[in-house]
């Protein structure tokens, strides 16, 4: 009888315990789960908005996988006549990604403030991880875009990233501004070697800028969309209202694709006026 006893008191004793356990593990998550909401804001915070002015219209969409992601992406005007649109894909998810997103978006910002040409933005970022992350295996794709609204006329660099797509409604094909540097934090051999590009603008053409997620799909065959499949998906868009055409594509890819999304989506399209 008192073995009985003993061993039902013990048996108590663990419920009790693992009562104990349960509580403090979810005060853990709840813990965290306010610590992710609050980078999820920090990062949805980065996000410009939509662009309506008389020489250039600007819509963003953005669809993350998780809370919080690495893709991030900026629309400014340092001056009334410029307009930067950058955009940056950091590889993995997650908070640790949501956050050097963050840290890249203030680096960024402040080259745009001082009216940096594209190529010193992306060589300042080069520099910028070889000085702070240079342990810690942590790499991203970037393009930066310069508008010069006066001389119709885009500047960019691209650094690994998927190559924006300028289509003109007057043509039946489109032109992918290639990246001309390699990806951000694995070691460009000679910075002053990095690269910019000009083409020339006119009223009705579109730009369109995207992260891998928006091509990298594939469909029920295994077949992937890629840029070639995006960019006829956006040229079926092209008789939709600007402000409208981020919501078409993105419901083409979905519709294109077999299975849940596995990456962020990030699209800006902007359109000269």
């Amino acid at each position: 009888m008192t073995v009985a006893i003993l061993q039902e008191t013990e048996l108590d004793r663990l419920r009790r315990r693992c009562g104990e356990l349960e509580r403090e593990l979810e005060i853990l998550r709840m813990k965290q789960r306010a610590r992710i909401a609050i980078a999820a804001d920090a990062h949805q915070s980065l996000l410009p908005g939509p662009v309506r002015r008389d020489s250039i219209w600007v819509d963003v969409r953005y669809v993350p996988i998780e809370e919080v992601g690495g893709d991030y992406c900026q629309v400014r005007f340092p001056d009334p006549r410029t307009c930067y649109i950058t955009m940056c894909d950091v590889m993995g998810h997650g908070v640790g990604a949501a956050i050097l997103a963050t840290r890249v978006s203030s680096e960024v910002r402040y080259g745009i403030t001082y009216g940096r040409e594209p190529r010193d933005i992306v060589r300042s970022l080069e520099r910028f991880m070889r000085q702070f992350f240079a342990d810690s295996e942590l790499f991203f794709t970037f393009v930066a875009a310069r508008i010069d609204l006066d001389r119709m006329e885009l500047t960019y660099s691209g650094a690994g990233h998927p190559s924006p797509l300028l289509i003109r409604p007057d043509e039946n094909s489109y032109r992918g501004l290639t990246s001309q540097n390699p990806i951000v934090g694995l070691g460009t051999p000679d910075l002053e070697n990095v690269r910019q590009d000009a083409v020339a603008l006119r009223a009705g053409d579109r730009l369109v800028f995207f992260t891998d997620g928006l091509f990298e799909v594939n469909n029920a065959q295994g077949r992937q969309l890629g840029i070639d499949g995006l960019a006829r998906v956006v040229r079926n868009a092209a008789d939709c209202d600007l402000f409208e055409t981020a919501d078409v594509v993105l419901d083409q890819i979905r519709r294109y694709e077999a299975g849940p999304n596995t990456d962020d989506q990030t699209l800006i399209v902007a359109e000269l006026r």
